[in-house]
């Protein structure tokens, strides 16, 4: 039987996202900002719910920041749909429960080795998904 979300405490959501190194906040841009590096391959998508995983961003990730700009670069390379891919709802919904005050200060994306279905999907929705509307 396959496990999903549900079957798995937040708590242990939290500590599987930190075992797995998904997100680091390490070094800084040619800018001076500091990088939150994202590998996509190593998400456990159908363990994770959003809930744990922006529970886990506010509490380990964001506070890492300050009150300084930062960019995001995030890995694509190795993200199947079916196994390390929470969907596009997902990412929607995790990018509109982060903090107003973290977003002002996202700077910059920088998406690595995307398939033909993320730039499709970065062309068509990504300035609505990653600005204001």
């Amino acid at each position: 039987m396959a496990m999903n979300a549900s079957m798995v405490s937040q708590s242990e959501q939290e500590q599987l996202i930190e075992k797995l190194g998904v997100f680091k906040v390490q070094g800084r841009d040619k800018r001076g900002r500091k990088v939150l590096r994202i590998i996509g391959k190593v998400f456990p998508a159908k363990l994770v719910s959003v809930e744990a995983l922006g529970k886990y961003l506010e509490e380990k990730i964001f506070p890492n920041f300050g009150e300084r700009p930062f960019s995001v670069v995030y890995v694509h390379a190795g993200v199947h749909r079916s196994d390390n891919f929470p969907g596009i709802s997902a990412l929607r919904s995790i990018f509109e429960s982060i903090p107003v005050n973290i977003k002002d200060r996202l700077e910059a994306v920088y998406f690595l080795h995307p398939g033909i279905q993320s730039r499709l999907f970065l062309a068509t929705f990504g300035r609505l998904l990653f600005s204001g509307g």
